[in-house]
């Protein structure tokens, strides 16, 4: 087993980088004026958004011991069930995105964070930090989970 923790090395400290980002970037975004505080809400709503947000954080910390604890012999299962955790939180964004016209909803608040601006070839494109950093998030899982040595193709 010993050999399988230290093979799958990468993708454990990408899926450690993007559960530290799923507990924290939440929280850092949500919990103030714009979410979680805003007079604006219906008190329900800021109600959902910090249990969202703390049951965010409290699956990244399950997240965290799942990557670093040695639990069973294949251990790679352990990491593919780390990446399912992680996408089963980052895919229903888009599913949410994509649903938005059912419920009136928006990807940001007037009073929310601005999009990032990227100058490309002159041209000025808004890209809504939800959308960048959900995007990026699932880049890295992918790019993990490509990249962890499962114990039977060790084993050959």
């Amino acid at each position: 087993m010993e050999i399988l923790f230290e093979q799958n090395l990468l993708p454990r400290i990408l899926m450690t980088i993007t559960a530290i980002g799923l507990a924290i970037g939440p929280a850092i975004a949500d919990f103030n004026k714009t979410h979680a505080t805003n007079p604006l809400w219906p008190p329900h709503a800021r109600f959902h958004v910090v249990w969202q947000v703390i049951t965010n954080s409290a699956l990244s910390f399950f997240m965290l011991f799942i990557l670093w604890t040695p639990l069973i012999e294949q251990y790679d299962l352990q990491l593919k069930l780390v990446a399912i955790v992680q996408f089963t939180i980052l895919v229903p964004v888009y599913i949410t995105m994509a649903c938005m016209g059912l419920f009136d909803g928006a990807l940001k608040d007037v009073n929310g964070l601005r999009p990032f601006v990227f100058n490309i070839g002159g041209r000025l494109i808004e890209v809504d930090t939800n959308v960048f950093n959900f995007t990026v998030t699932i880049a890295v899982v992918s790019i993990a989970v490509f990249t962890i040595q499962s114990s039977a193709a060790l084993a050959v």
